[in-house]
C-alpha cells in the first residue's frame, strides 16, 4: 500500500480531474468532426445527385365527336377527360358536354366520343337530359340512343354532325328519297360530297335504325 500524504492525495485527485476533462474535450471534438463530416457528405451527395423524377407513364387516347380537332393524342395517366378535350381544340358549339364526365381519369387505349346535341323533327333538343354512365360514353362505341339516325333525321339534325352543312344535309335527304333508306352507315358515302375522310369523322355518331 502506498502511503500518500494529504497534499499528494489532493494532487492526484486534481490530476485525475484534469485528465478526465481533457479526455472529454478530445472526445467532444472528434464527435463534432464526425457530425460535420456526415452533414457535409450528405450535402455533397444531394448536390451531385439530384432527386430522380418519377416518370408518369403516358396514355394514348382517341377522341372523336364534337371537338374541333378529333384524333389520337398522347397524355399523362393523371390527366382527365377535360384535358384531352382542351388538347383536341376544345368542344364545338354543338357539343353536349353535360352528357360526359369531364373529371374522369384517362385510360390507355380509351376512345372518348363527345356527343353532339340532337334534335327532334320540331328542332327541340332531345338528348339534353339523357343520363349516360361512363362505361357507355367511353367504350369503343357509343350508345345507339345518342346517335343520329340518318334514315329519319331532318336537315337540322343532320347538320349537327361534323362537316355536314345545309348542302350536304339536303343531299342526304334527297338521296334516301330517291334510293330508299340506308341499309348500313357506310352507304352514306354514296352521297355526293361525303368521302372517306368526312365519313371517318361522323361514323361513330350515326346509325341506320
Amino acid at each position: 500500500m502506498f502511503n500518500f500524504s494529504n497534499q499528494e492525495k489532493i494532487a492526484i485527485i486534481l490530476l485525475l480531474i484534469v485528465i478526465i476533462v481533457g479526455v472529454g474535450i478530445v472526445l467532444n471534438k472528434n464527435i463534432n468532426k464526425e457530425d460535420n463530416f456526415i452533414i457535409n457528405r450528405a450535402s455533397d451527395i444531394s448536390e451531385n445527385n439530384p432527386a430522380i423524377q418519377i416518370e408518369i407513364p403516358p396514355v394514348i387516347i382517341h377522341i372523336a365527336g364534337a371537338v374541333k380537332n378529333p384524333g389520337v393524342y398522347q397524355l399523362k395517366s393523371t390527366d382527365r377527360i377535360v384535358d384531352v378535350v382542351k388538347i383536341a381544340g376544345g368542344a364545338t358549339e354543338e357539343a353536349n358536354l353535360d352528357l360526359i364526365n369531364l373529371a374522369a381519369l384517362l385510360k390507355d387505349g380509351q376512345k372518348i366520343i363527345v356527343p353532339y346535341k340532337t334534335y327532334s323533327e320540331t328542332g327541340e333538343e332531345i338528348n339534353k337530359n339523357i343520363n349516360y354512365n361512363e362505361e357507355t360514353m367511353y367504350s369503343s362505341s357509343s350508345s345507339t340512343s345518342a346517335k343520329i339516325n340518318i334514315n329519319t333525321a331532318n336537315a337540322n339534325m343532320l347538320q349537327t354532325l361534323s362537316g355536314i352543312g345545309p348542302v350536304l344535309s339536303e343531299r342526304i335527304i334527297e338521296y334516301r328519297n330517291q334510293n330508299g333508306l340506308f341499309e348500313v352507315i357506310d352507304d352514306i358515302k354514296d352521297v355526293s360530297g361525303i368521302g372517306e375522310k368526312k365519313f371517318e369523322g361522323i361514323k361513330d355518331l350515326i346509325c341506320v335504325q
